[in-house]
C-alpha cells in the first residue's frame, strides 16, 4: 500500500501532492539522520567490532570526508559513471543523504558496481530506496555479501523488504565453510535463486524454518536436493503446514528418504498427496540413533522463541 500512495491519480490537488511529498521527504530525511546518529553513537562507544577501528569520533568524520571527496573525484573523472546518475529514481535519494554519509568509506568500493547495476535507469532503485535506510543500518552485516548481492541484484531487488525483514535468519545462511560448502561459499544461494519467488513470497512462513535448517546445510546440498525440494515447498505450505519438526529433523527425513528424492517423480507426487501430519509423523517418530547416535536424545527448540536477542549481529 505505501509504493502505491506514491502515485498520485491526475486529478489530485496539486497542493496536498505537495503536502504529501514534503512529508514523506521530512519523514525519510529524520530516520535517515538518525541511522547516521546512531552510528556517531556506536562510534563514540566503540560498540561492534566495526567501530572500533575509529580512534574517534572525529577520525570516523574525517574517513568519511576523505572518502566522500574520492567518490567526487572519480565520478568527475569518469563521465560514463556520471552518466548512469541519469535515473529518474535519482532524487529520491537525496533525503537519505544523512546515512549515506555514515557508510561512505564502506560504500566506495562498490560505487561503480551500485551505479551500473542498480541505477543507469535499471529500475532497480523504486523497489530498492524505500528500505534503503534500513540496509544502510545494517550495512556492517550485508557489506561482505554485497557483490554476490549485486551479481543477482534483478532477482533480490523486487523482494528488498521482505528479505530485510528476515535478515538475520538468511544471515545465518551467509557464512559457510568448506566443509559445508566445498569452494562455493553461496551454493544454498545459488540453488535457491531459480525458486527465490517461492520462498520469499512466502517467507513469513519459511522464516522460522532457517534457523532450524541451518545444522542440516551440509545435508540438503548434497545431490542438489535442495533444487529437488524447493519445486513442491510452496504445495506444502499451500496446505497449511506450520509445523517446525521437518526442519528440526530434516537430518533424520534425509537419512531415511534422501534417496527416494533421486526417484523421477517420486517427490512430486508425495507432496501433491500425503497431508502435512504425515510430514511431521515421519519427522518425531523415526528413529534418531541410526542417524545421531549418541545425540539422539537431542532436540531443537521449535517454538520460535531463542529470547531476546539470539541473533543480535554487528551494526
Amino acid at each position: 500500500l505505501g509504493s502505491l500512495n506514491e502515485f498520485d491519480p491526475p486529478e489530485a490537488n496539486p497542493i496536498t501532492v505537495v503536502q504529501r511529498q514534503a512529508k514523506k521527504f521530512v519523514n525519510t530525511f529524520g530516520e535517515s539522520s538518525s541511522v547516521l546518529l546512531r552510528k556517531l553513537d556506536r562510534v563514540q562507544s566503540k560498540s561492534g567490532r566495526n567501530n572500533r577501528e575509529y580512534a574517534s569520533v572525529t577520525d570516523f568524520v574525517a574517513r568519511e570526508t576523505f572518502a566522500g571527496v574520492r567518490i567526487v573525484g572519480n565520478l568527475l573523472s569518469n563521465p560514463s559513471q556520471l552518466s548512469q546518475l541519469v535515473d529518474p529514481e535519482t532524487p529520491s535519494l537525496v533525503p537519505h543523504v544523512p546515512a549515506i554519509l555514515a557508510r561512505l568509506d564502506r560504500l566506495e568500493s562498490h560505487v561503480t558496481p551500485i551505479l551500473s547495476r542498480v541505477l543507469n535507469n535499471k529500475q532497480h532503485l523504486r523497489s530498492i530506496e524505500p528500505y534503503l535506510d534500513e540496509i544502510l543500518e545494517r550495512f556492517d552485516d550485508i557489506e561482505p555479501h554485497l557483490p554476490w548481492i549485486l551479481d543477482h541484484i534483478d532477482t533480490l531487488a523486487p523482494y528488498t523488504g521482505l528479505l530485510l525483514k528476515h535478515i538475520d535468519e538468511l544471515l545465518l545462511y551467509a557464512e559457510v565453510d568448506e566443509y559445508e560448502a566445498g569452494d562455493d561459499n553461496y551454493a544454498f544461494a545459488e540453488q535457491l535463486l531459480p525458486y527465490l519467488e517461492v520462498y520469499v513470497s512466502q517467507l513469513d512462513l519459511v522464516g522460522p524454518h532457517l534457523p532450524l535448517l541451518r545444522p542440516h546445510l551440509p545435508l540438503l546440498l548434497k545431490h542438489n536436493r535442495i533444487k529437488i525440494l524447493s519445486p513442491h515447498v510452496g504445495v506444502l505450505f499451500a496446505k497449511g503446514y506450520t509445523d517446525l519438526s521437518a526442519s528440526a529433523n530434516m537430518d533424520v527425513l534425509l537419512f531415511y528418504f534422501g534417496w527416494a528424492l533421486r526417484v523421477p517423480l517420486v517427490p512430486r507426487f508425495f507432496f501433491a498427496l500425503a497431508p502435512p501430519a504425515t510430514v511431521s509423523f515421519l519427522a518425531n517418530r523415526m528413529p534418531k540413533r541410526l542417524v545421531r547416535g549418541r545425540c539422539c536424545d537431542v532436540t531443537c527448540f521449535v517454538d520460535g522463541d531463542y529470547g531476546e536477542g539470539w541473533n543480535e549481529l554487528s551494526k
